[in-house]
């Protein structure tokens, strides 16, 4: 009776899973059909299922990049004794690095973790070659997102990596990407006619609220403090995001002067320092870590009652992700995000500055200017003052700009004029800062929701959502809003519409009396539902021509 159901039977038979959760069946069955696959799921939804049960079903070699060493880690010892595998990253030593290529030369490991500059290392590229993989799964996929902020320069060498290794199906995977990252890593990839799925992004397990009484940003920080306080005693251990390593170290030694254990967490601390502060908050040594972005992919500790944001996220992307740390057991969890208007000062500012500057962009094609055949990254750099990071997404946007190529193993090769992409490059640069200012607006917009927000934020990620949730502060209202519209929606989400001033773009979701849209060009934009009815603002585009 098993046999009937491979999926099922492989998912608790090999790997211990009791029952598959939403959108994990759905993606296992499109990649063994042999299609690209794109899995959106929840932070905590099982994304690491999908790979281990499908690779198990391919019966081949299934390479995995994972972008934090702790994660692989975690993912090797969730597979120890289940199936053999291997892990090649920055922290192994010289021994275990040759020890990993021997195994994969000689013992066809099933699994295969590798950390993304790896693709970078021809021999370790050779190697997988020779192996064959079946399945390339990437974790973290959002991480091709040239704005985002933990953008991985590393991560956009995956799409040559995989035709330099024979072009197994891929598995791309995340826990947040809105419509225009999704539509990035399709194109950063290089997948093919890829199955999308969209799952489990309702968590009914947290409580969200806002607060933003305050009458200044002393008075902010004096109610975060009291709040922390009493949640570190009665609730639990917890997370409280603030936007700069000024902002976290601060709030951390102010409250353990309070007697409060609290350890401050951001990318500014060296490796030895943030890996204490990740095991003693996983042990239950530390009630509350304090911490920038830095701190989120691979913390893996379930009972975290409760996420505090100090500051305001860049993104709901970002926020939803940050919240998402809460309440992986399933029990109560509470996510509060404190703020003010002023707040979104801060982030509106990164979002004008994302990305390389005009003088980066002169610094590598000067660099790059009478180099003919590939040149490597590194000896590039050499000649220019700017960081490994800085370089990485500054020739990619002169690759975008066709300027240069890129080769799998990370080469830059000149192929267009110079000049000319550095100044398509630096139209581009300003119309995707445009974009990511009106991602840090949809942020101050839910803030500033006065219906659902789990709907607001289940509408922004393409999620049908109930009115109301029954789960957040303003549900807790004891009357209907007065605003609330049940009339029929004019688009259906995904659908392509067209306005007469932000142009071509896609119906992402209805959060409240409003309309949520993606344009092109614009960017995120909040409209008002009666207004787009009544106006005719919107008109359907015809996609069959």
């Amino acid at each position: 009776m098993a046999s009937a159901d491979p999926i099922l039977t492989a998912a608790r038979q090999v790997f211990g899973f009791r029952a598959l959760r939403p959108g994990q069946r759905e993606a296992v069955e499109s990649v063994l059909g042999g299609r690209d696959t794109l899995a959106v799921l929840a932070t905590g939804g099982g994304k690491s299922a999908i790979y281990a049960v499908a690779g198990h079903l391919l019966q081949g070699p299934t390479l995995v990049i994972s972008p934090l060493i702790a994660l692989q880690h975690d993912q090797l010892a969730a597979l120890q004794g289940r199936a053999s595998a291997v892990a090649i990253n920055s922290g192994s030593t010289a021994r275990q690095h040759r020890e990993a290529l021997e195994r994969l030369a000689d013992g066809r490991p099933d699994y295969v973790f590798l950390a993304p500059e790896q693709l970078a290392n021809s021999e370790v590229l050779h190697e997988i070659a020779r192996m064959r993989p079946v399945l390339l799964a990437v974790d973290e996929a959002h991480l091709v997102s040239q704005w985002g902020p933990d953008f991985r320069p590393d991560y956009l060498r995956i799409g040559q990596a995989a035709e330099a290794i024979g072009r197994p199906v891929i598995l791309a995977l995340t826990a947040t990407a809105a419509p225009s990252v999704r539509e990035e890593i399709i194109r950063r990839l290089g997948m093919r006619d890829p199955s999308v799925m969209i799952r489990g992004f309702a968590r009914p397990n947290i409580h969200l609220a806002v607060h933003s009484y305050f009458t200044d940003e002393a008075h902010k920080l004096e109610v975060i403090g009291h709040d922390v306080m009493e949640a570190a005693g009665n609730k639990g251990h917890g997370i409280v995001y603030g936007a700069t390593h000024k902002r976290v170290e601060t709030l951390a030694k102010q409250w353990r002067s309070r007697g409060l254990r609290a350890a401050a967490y951001h990318a500014g601390l060296p490796a030895s320092q943030r890996l204490e502060v990740e095991d003693r908050f996983r042990h239950g040594d530390l009630q509350v870590v304090v911490a920038t972005i830095a701190f989120g992919m691979g913390v893996d500790k379930p009972d975290i009652r409760w996420v505090f944001h100090a500051d305001v996220s860049g993104s709901v992307d970002e926020y939803y992700q940050e919240i998402g740390r809460a309440g992986r057991d399933g029990a109560h969890a509470d996510a509060v995000l404190y703020y003010r208007l002023e707040d979104l000062r801060l982030p509106r500012m990164y979002a004008s500055s994302s990305g390389p500057s005009v003088e980066s962009l002169r610094a590598l094609a000067t660099a790059l200017a009478g180099q003919h055949g590939p040149t490597d990254l590194i000896e590039i750099r050499q000649r220019t003052d700017l960081s490994r990071q800085r370089i990485g997404s500054t020739a990619m946007a002169l690759a975008d700009a066709d300027g240069v190529t890129i080769d799998a193993d990370g080469r830059v090769t000149v192929t267009g004029d110079l000049d000319e992409a550095v100044a398509k490059a630096v139209e581009m640069i300003h119309d995707r800062r445009v974009i990511e200012r009106t991602r840090t607006e949809t942020m101050g917009a839910y803030a500033e929701q006065l219906g659902c927000r789990w709907k607001f934020l289940l509408e922004y990620f393409g999620e049908p959502a109930p009115d109301r949730c029954g789960h957040c502060d303003n549900d807790e209202l004891a009357t209907p809003l007065a605003d609330e519209d049940s009339a029929p929606h004019p688009f259906p989400r995904g659908s392509r519409v067209r306005h007469r001033v932000f142009g071509e773009g896609e119906v992402v979701g209805y959060p409240g009396p409003r309309i949520l849209l993606a344009f092109d060009s614009a960017g995120y934009k909040s409209l008002d539902l009666g207004l787009v009815r009544d106006g005719g603002l919107l008109e359907k585009v015809d996609e069959t021509g």
